[in-house]
């Protein structure tokens, strides 16, 4: 058999060959990798899908928060890295793989989970404890970050309006999650604690009520920002600096942390004077949630006054004790 007339480019072809099967075996690995993906996403599925039969939102009997105390700037959602160390995360294999099981978690979530969830009992994850934490157990609520209807041009942080102050926290993400915190803390609906917090704030007390509105698709957040004016015309001018629109930097972990299990749904946090979670609420109010609400507000209430007169005794007790020494000195 003569040789073939294009034998002389069978050696020029070879590591074109070498290519295409690398690039067939990657996309081969890819495959079965989306496959393993799609494999988990189902278990997720078949786990963490609730039977309506048996189905029943448990009383809270933990602390919810984050371990740390929070700081201002905390969770902002900008990346302060420098180039240098941006540099070195992207070679760095180790961060590679926690992104990786980032991803793998995003993408094996389905995007109408939470939607389902509200078909059982209205999106309710947990049932309001009777009765607060106990302050040396408690967790912390996580600093956020986000526009006021007060400053709609500039971020805010949500700590130093909650330092030194008691306050009812309501989260939400859209119109329905806020009907649900409205449940709680609206005077229609609950006029017993809209009563507490008139009459605190005419005594100059820390009680106050903080709304946050965490939109995490940027679209949204920017209808929101456009209807801003609207919302002012139903708040009053004093509460225009406790209303947050928070866009970026609320994690999977902060929520997992809150027990925000189900993002369409409302929570309501009773929070003291040092950003510690001391009760907590989810979707609609049930029997005797709105009366443990008024209840710990009202503790918490009295142990800020007795704790405010402490520390003033004890102010007045050190000055005349150094007034005593230096006498006794002289």
């Amino acid at each position: 058999m003569p040789p073939s007339p294009f034998a002389f480019l069978i050696p020029c072809l070879l590591p074109f060959r070498r290519n295409v099967c690398l690039q067939c075996i990657r996309f081969s690995q890819q495959q079965q990798q989306r496959r393993r993906i799609g494999n988990t996403a189902q278990k997720i599925l078949n786990i963490e899908k609730p039977n309506p039969e048996s189905y029943t939102p448990k009383p809270l009997s933990r602390p919810i928060g984050v371990p740390y105390p929070p700081k201002p700037g905390e969770h902002s959602g900008i990346d302060s890295r420098t180039w240098r160390e941006k540099r070195d995360d992207m070679f760095n294999y180790d961060k590679h793989l926690i992104r990786r099981e980032q991803l793998t978690k995003e993408a094996a979530k389905p995007y109408f989970q939470d939607w389902s969830r509200t078909n059982y009992h209205r999106g309710k994850t947990f049932i309001a404890p009777s009765r607060i934490f106990r302050a040396e157990k408690s967790l912390y609520f996580p600093n956020m970050v986000g526009v006021t209807l007060a400053s709609p041009k500039t971020l805010s942080d949500t700590t130093p309006v909650l330092r030194d102050r008691i306050s009812v926290v309501g989260v939400y993400s859209g119109h329905w999650a806020e009907l649900q915190t409205h449940d709680f803390v609206k005077e229609q609906s609950h006029p017993e604690l809209a009563d507490l917090i008139a009459q605190d704030e005419r005594q100059g007390g820390p009680l106050q009520r903080l709304e946050l509105n965490v939109e995490d698709n940027w679209m949204k957040a920017l209808i929101v920002r456009t209807f801003m004016r609207g919302i002012k015309k139903e708040r009053r001018e004093q509460d225009w600096g406790r209303y947050f629109l928070v866009s970026r930097g609320v994690t999977d972990e902060m929520r997992e942390a809150m027990a925000i299990v189900n993002s369409k749904a409302g929570y309501v946090y009773l929070v003291d004077w040092l950003c510690r979670i001391r009760w907590a609420a989810s979707a609609n109010a049930q029997a005797g949630e709105k009366e443990a609400l008024v209840m710990g507000a009202k503790k918490l209430l009295e142990a800020w006054k007795s704790e405010k007169e402490a520390s003033t005794k004890g102010m007045v007790g050190g000055g005349r004790k150094a007034v005593a020494t230096s006498s006794d000195w002289r």
